[in-house]
């Protein structure tokens, strides 16, 4: 049924089709069904599919009462004894039949509406009854229309909240990054601080050695004179 009504609404929006207004026009047309040919209310269905379409009829004619079965040979959903009080005080047998368009674009619905003895509804030969059948069927694609629409909500809704957790996730993160910037510019100052330290340590130890080194030639200084007086003494 989703499938049915996304497929629909697109239909609708794109081909500007009737269904997507709130007039919805039903014609008339002489058809073949199981129990001969008869005068049928029609409506096509863009973007629809027959299973579907017949699936979302089976439900919508449950309000009017009637027995209902589908007939998977003649592919005729049969409703007997439906109470249709606008159209007739007795009961009414209403036949409907989806098939698909040639160009396999979406369905036609076609739908007798049997006032006994296999008299159909047309409105040339019931134009007092007629106005109940067109409103049946209107009623039926505008059934479709708010279904789909809410629908198409849900998916919206769906959307939304996808795109209000990747948003989510986009925040978090941000965070963690915010988080690893401050853990950075943290470890950097430490790092400055270490060279600084390092170049303070380095300079300390360079004035070291030239002290070191100024000791070293003294000491070289002495120790050669302690040398030069020990080779005198060995002279004497």
């Amino acid at each position: 049924m989703k499938k049915l009504l996304f497929s629909f609404a697109l239909s609708c929006f794109l081909a500007g089709s009737a269904f997507a207004q709130p007039n919805i026009t039903v014609r008339e047309e002489t058809a073949s069904l199981a129990a001969g040919s008869g005068n049928s209310l029609v409506i096509d269905l863009p973007g629809t599919k027959e299973k579907e379409v017949r699936e979302a009829w089976g439900d919508f004619i449950k309000s009017y009462k009637g027995k209902t079965k589908y007939d998977g040979k003649t592919k005729e959903t049969v409703s007997d004894d439906c109470t249709i009080k606008e159209m007739s005080p007795d009961k009414v047998d209403v036949i409907a039949k989806i098939t698909p368009n040639a160009d396999n674009s979406g369905t036609k619905l076609n739908v007798w509406f049997d006032l006994g003895a296999n008299t159909y509804l047309s409105s040339k030969d019931k134009p007092q009854a007629y106005p109940a059948g067109d409103k049946l069927v209107r009623e039926f694609a505008l059934s479709v229309s708010a279904t789909m629409i809410e629908e198409e909500l849900k998916l919206k809704e769906k959307e939304l909240k996808e795109m209000e957790e990747q948003l989510k996730k986009l925040e978090k993160e941000k965070t963690g990054r915010d988080k690893d910037i401050s853990e950075y510019k943290e470890n950097i100052k430490k790092q400055e601080d270490n060279i600084r330290k390092a170049e303070e340590d380095i300079k300390t130890n360079l004035k070291t050695q030239g002290e070191k080194t100024t000791a070293i030639n003294e000491q070289k200084k002495t120790v050669e004179e302690v040398k030069e007086r020990l080779k005198k003494a060995k002279k004497k």
